[in-house]
């Protein structure tokens, strides 16, 4: 491995992550405004919809993003073009299925999601042009070609959050009762925007509509991964939907504002994991390569810190964020903030297992968490209030993490791998280190000045570690010149 290429990966990994910081960012900065003119039902509505969008875009885009595409960049490395506008092709003829299914029935299915017809309009417009996007900041990743793909990323981010927050102070200042349906249409019209170019592109490049190759290789890999990806998304925002269904659209909005403050820290790991994913597939072969093990502990120590002190600063991020009636579920950020930095646990081992071909596994261990999260969600609000359902969502990711660990211990035995990818040892380590300081915060929350402290301390701690990394990347480059 030369210099040269091991310069292009970390300045494409920290273009990538700072963009994608910054554009999940700027919709953290823009939420005080949001919170302070629009009522919580209002914010229910906007919450509602994304859950409903995470949920079905799985089926609409086959979940052909959710890891194997990384795969099909290796196996179709000559043919690229082709393959990208083919696979594109086929999410495209699955959104049409979907709004075919929709208008045929288009008062029932606004009544089962709570959605009006025009919401769910922009919706079906998400499905069809979104995976081009997908698909194409991906193929950048893996090629590390960042320039390019970041502005882009920052410059739609900008221009969505502006145009949106524009909007909603102009409806709010005519009195109107349609303001989440034009935050909504003004944030997407952007997006979608950026999208449609994208597909457009994409599809002149490649000029490939159908190739049995393409598509059957992919869908082997994606099918088992669209019960998993859908499940995953029960896991993560069925909570929501329970609520405003068996509480209301203000509590909905409530905890739906709650928990996108605790779950702030994901975007920084959805950086750090996409930037990961190339070096653990282009490494994974190599018996105990220790780039791969120190790295995935650094990342994850790195996020775990992130996670940390996200939860302790919990009152003071709620209250830059939304107003005084949101601090009365203040309680519920550690445990969804503990559950969320779980997520970075299971993708370590999913993408083990995506590498091998076992998505069948991950799919397997979605669908358990999922059920346990909506019969425990079923079970326990009516008896305990919207609240529990933070604790539900943790109970639902340790669910998730444990046998997906273990089905990637298989796996990779099936393999002939004589040692772990992993240091699972000290993965467990941290992981339970994390969590109790997360959950901590309940009691520093009381407790202000030994929270600043500690925050202190672990920013301190935390500096260290980042100047640890920055020379375990050094060491990197010296294991795989010796390993290349």
């Amino acid at each position: 491995m030369n210099k040269k290429r091991v310069g292009r990966e970390a300045k494409s990994a920290v273009a990538f992550t700072f963009a994608s910081v910054f554009s999940r960012g700027l919709a953290v900065v823009s939420m005080p405004i949001f919170t302070r003119i629009m009522s919580t039902a209002e914010i229910g509505i906007v919450s509602l919809y994304n859950s409903w969008f995470s949920m079905i875009s799985v089926v609409a885009t086959l979940a052909l993003s959710a890891g194997g595409y990384s795969l099909a960049m290796k196996e179709f490395a000559d043919e690229r073009d082709k393959y990208e506008s083919s696979v594109l092709s086929l999410t495209s003829l699955m959104a049409l299925l979907l709004a075919g299914i929709y208008f045929a029935a288009p008062d029932f299915w606004s009544s089962f999601t709570g959605l009006p017809p025009h919401l769910m309009g922009l919706m079906l417009v998400g499905f069809l042009v979104s995976p081009a996007w997908d698909f194409w900041t991906l193929r950048q990743r893996y090629e590390y070609k960042y320039r390019l793909a970041s502005l882009l990323t920052v410059v739609e981010a900008v221009a969505a959050t502006v145009l949106s927050v524009v909007v909603v102070l102009k409806l709010s200042s005519m009195g109107s009762d349609s303001i989440a349906e034009g935050r909504l249409f003004g944030n997407y019209s952007v997006v979608y925007g950026f999208c449609a170019v994208a597909w457009l592109v994409t599809m002149a490049r490649g000029r490939t509509f159908f190739n049995a190759r393409y598509w059957s290789y992919s869908l082997s890999l994606s099918l088992p991964l669209i019960g998993y990806s859908i499940a995953s998304q029960v896991l993560g925002v069925s909570d929501r939907v329970l609520i405003a269904n068996m509480v209301g659209q203000s509590e909905a909005g409530i905890y739906g504002t709650l928990y996108s403050a605790s779950t702030i820290s994901t975007f920084v790991w959805t950086a750090i994991n996409s930037s990961f994913v190339p070096y653990l597939y282009q490494h994974i072969e190599e018996e105990g390569h220790q780039g791969i093990r120190r790295t995935s502990l650094q990342l994850l120590m790195g996020f775990g810190a992130v996670s940390v002190v996200i939860s302790w600063f919990g009152p003071e991020i709620i209250r830059v964020l939304a107003t005084e009636e949101y601090m009365t579920a203040l309680d519920i950020m550690p445990p969804i903030a503990a559950g969320v930095f779980l997520t970075s646990v299971s993708n370590m081992y999913s993408n083990v297992l995506v590498y091998h071909h076992r998505t069948k596994y991950i799919m397997f261990s979605a669908v358990a968490a999922a059920v346990v999260n909506i019969v425990l969600n079923l079970a326990l609000i009516p008896v305990f209030g919207y609240k529990v359902a933070a604790w539900v969502t943790l109970v639902g990711y340790v669910a998730l993490v444990l046998p997906q660990y273990l089905w990637a211990q298989r796996a990779a035995a099936e393999e002939g791998r004589k040692t772990p990818v992993y240091n699972d040892r000290l993965i467990f380590v941290v992981s339970l280190v994390v969590i109790c300081l997360i959950m901590l915060g309940l009691v520093f929350y009381q407790l202000a000045t030994i929270r600043y402290l500690a925050c202190a301390l672990l920013v301190i701690v935390g500096i260290v570690a980042a100047a640890k990394i920055y020379r375990g990347g050094k060491n990197v480059e010296k294991a795989g010149r010796g390993t290349c």
